[in-house]
């Protein structure tokens, strides 16, 4: 399995953060432009509460297409939330725009993934939920 990712620019600083620490883990990740054609492979996409929904559709819209129109049944998306528990809360910030952005962009089968900065170790849940992915 392959991981692939794409954030609006907005969030590139914090999605470049965690991209070096994922490969410092051992994952081998790649930018996408397109829709990815291997079914085993996931997608990481990155968003936060700064992320505006025009910029994410623009930066991924092989995304935006398939939820126009559900042409990619193998697609695996993990919704990435980036966010510093110091200064939102996570579920007040799923309350506002992180959550209308979800709930815009993504069905109710991909959940999202919270990448806490704040912790000292944001990527201990990481491969448990990427397995589930995985299935």
């Amino acid at each position: 399995m392959k991981l692939f990712y794409a954030y609006a620019p907005e969030d590139e600083a914090e999605a470049k953060s965690v991209l070096q620490q994922l490969t410092k883990l051992g994952y081998d990740l790649e930018k996408v432009d397109t829709v990815p054609s291997d079914p085993s492979n996931v997608t990481l996409a990155f968003f936060s509460s700064k992320t505006n929904l025009n910029s994410f559709w623009k930066a991924l819209p092989w995304l935006k297409e398939q939820k126009q129109y559900s042409s990619y049944p193998f697609l695996r998306v993990m919704p990435f939330f980036l966010y510093h528990s110091k200064q939102e809360d996570p579920e007040i910030a799923f309350e506002g725009s992180a959550g209308e952005l979800y709930e815009a962009v993504f069905s109710g089968e991909f959940k999202p993934f919270g990448w806490d900065f704040d912790q000292s170790c944001p990527e201990a849940e990481f491969q448990r939920v990427l397995n589930n992915y995985e299935e």
